[in-house]
């Protein structure tokens, strides 16, 4: 039976509580106002089925002390249902920075139809068969010591207004790449304009998230898109153990077991976090098509390669090898009718030549680029962000690349991106990066825009064909790409 789900829209409102000595608030421009109330956010994420069999888990986030919502619903058989959320587990020495806010969770039943928070509709279900996929990625506002992305304006930091566009479009699943959290400095006194609102990082923790960061940064202006579909979530870079890691995995993680994964522990007195915590390969499969005729399995591949270096090939490449070597032996096996690798940092990925002003090599993502190297012929798309661009990458032989990092963090200059004459795990004059690494050889073409906005991919009516979408901000189509046969052309429509 091919069902879509109804979502009805809510009201997003927002907690005002003093976490080490920071005042829970959203940025100005992302909300027109806010209420006090124990619940914070609402939403469905894509989990993976060994852990909940429907494939869906809902999550809840509440005031400290407030008791968890329990999740109601209807079935297909019109039988309702009644459970209690549990608390999903926070770590002891998070301390002040996390002290505000609990999180909930419980999977959905299978055979849901509708479903609710406490009095919040969420997501309940996936269409049989998915014809509408909204991507994103790179969202918080950057604020660093010597880096301030304006917060204040829509114009500046277009989350709120990116997270209403992709809910109008009325995506069947949405997929986020990763780099949610970008508040990492206290706002300078000279920038109060851009950030005031800005809460600092945690002083008890050797990390730059908390709460309240999270809540200005993600939880309060991707509500739209919490409430529009079920959302699978990667790992970014920023999401590091080191930076953000906590709360992703408190918020975020589909993962029932990850949640105390970045927890502190004391070492030596010193308050500590886990480093190259990679977390298992996982998947999900889905029914696509645009109609019974041609619909056909597809199954994304969900790497962690929040860690690794960009510029060269280190010892860890080995050690996050592991991953796909995971992800290739799981596509092996299950033998889909298409796959698609999810890894934030890409494969092949280019960096403007601004960045390299005495010459270098423009590829990114080094250590993945060589962890993943041989293991990359059984998908036929790959999908990142961490390059705050929208990009389009083909190297020979291998699946197509699209970058997806214009999703309202500061965007990387809008020039310098000419098609290199050498390829990944090169260097300029095309030798070869590192003795452990061989180099790809050079694109056969490639594509970049940079502007604020979000990519709606629907499948073709030719197997494992498919259109990307590329709207701005406001919702204005700039760009379509399209993949087929392992490849991506993509053309510039304005």
């Amino acid at each position: 039976m091919f069902m879509r789900r109804t979502v009805i829209s809510v009201v997003v409102v927002c907690l005002t509580s003093s976490v080490s000595g920071a005042t829970m608030a959203v940025a100005p421009g992302a909300m027109a106002a806010y209420v006090p109330t124990s619940s914070l956010a609402a939403f469905t994420l894509v989990a993976p089925t060994f852990e909940v069999p429907s494939g869906l888990l809902a999550r809840a986030v509440i005031a400290s002390g407030a008791g968890c919502p329990v999740l109601n619903g209807s079935t297909e058989a019109g039988t309702d249902f009644t459970l209690p959320m549990k608390l999903r587990p926070k770590p002891v020495l998070a301390g002040a920075a996390y002290a505000a806010v609990e999180v909930c969770e419980r999977g959905i039943p299978a055979d849901a139809v509708t479903a609710m928070v406490g009095s919040r509709v969420i997501p309940a279900s996936l269409p049989d068969r998915i014809d509408r996929i909204a991507l994103s990625g790179e969202s918080g506002c950057r604020i660093l010591s010597n880096d301030i992305q304006d917060c204040s304006r829509l114009s500046t930091w277009p989350l709120a207004r990116i997270s209403r566009n992709i809910a109008k479009n009325e995506p069947d699943v949405i997929i986020n790449l990763g780099d949610y959290l970008y508040r990492e400095a206290t706002c300078p006194m000279n920038d109060q304009n851009l950030c005031a609102s800005s809460p600092p990082p945690p002083g008890n923790l050797p990390v730059t998230g908390s709460a309240a960061s999270w809540i200005a940064d993600a939880l309060t202006p991707m509500q739209p898109v919490f409430d529009a579909a079920p959302i699978l979530m990667v790992r970014g870079n920023h999401e590091s153990c080191a930076r953000g890691g906590i709360g992703f995995f408190l918020f975020f993680s589909p993962q029932r077991s990850t949640a105390l994964q970045c927890a502190p522990s004391i070492v030596g007195g010193v308050v500590v976090v886990p480093s190259n915590d990679i977390t298992p390969t996982w998947h999900v499969t889905w029914q696509v098509g645009t109609s019974d005729a041609d619909s056909h399995s597809l199954t994304l591949e969900v790497v962690d390669s929040a860690y690794g270096h960009d510029g060269a090939v280190s010892a860890f490449a080995a050690t996050q090898r592991t991953s796909y070597v995971a992800a290739e032996n799981h596509v092996a096996k299950s033998r889909p009718d298409e796959a698609w690798l999810l890894t934030h940092r890409p494969i092949f990925g280019m960096l403007p030549t601004q960045f390299f002003p005495n010459g270098g090599s423009v590829w990114s993502s080094a250590d993945q680029a060589a962890a993943s190297q041989g293991l990359l012929g059984r998908y036929g798309l790959i999908l990142s962000s961490h390059i705050h661009v929208a990009q389009a990458v083909n190297i020979p032989r291998q699946p197509g690349q699209i970058v997806l990092g214009n999703g309202a963090t500061e965007l990387y200059p809008k020039t310098g991106y000419p098609t290199p004459t050498y390829g990944p795990l090169s260097k300029s004059d095309g030798s070869a990066l590192s003795p452990l690494a061989t180099p790809y050889p050079a694109p056969t073409s490639t594509w970049t825009d940079v502007r604020f906005g979000y990519a709606i991919a629907t499948p073709g009516r030719d197997a494992k064909s498919w259109s990307f979408e590329h709207q701005d901000d406001r919702g204005r189509i700039f760009a379509e790409c399209a993949v087929a046969r392992r490849a991506v052309n993509c053309q510039s429509t304005d």
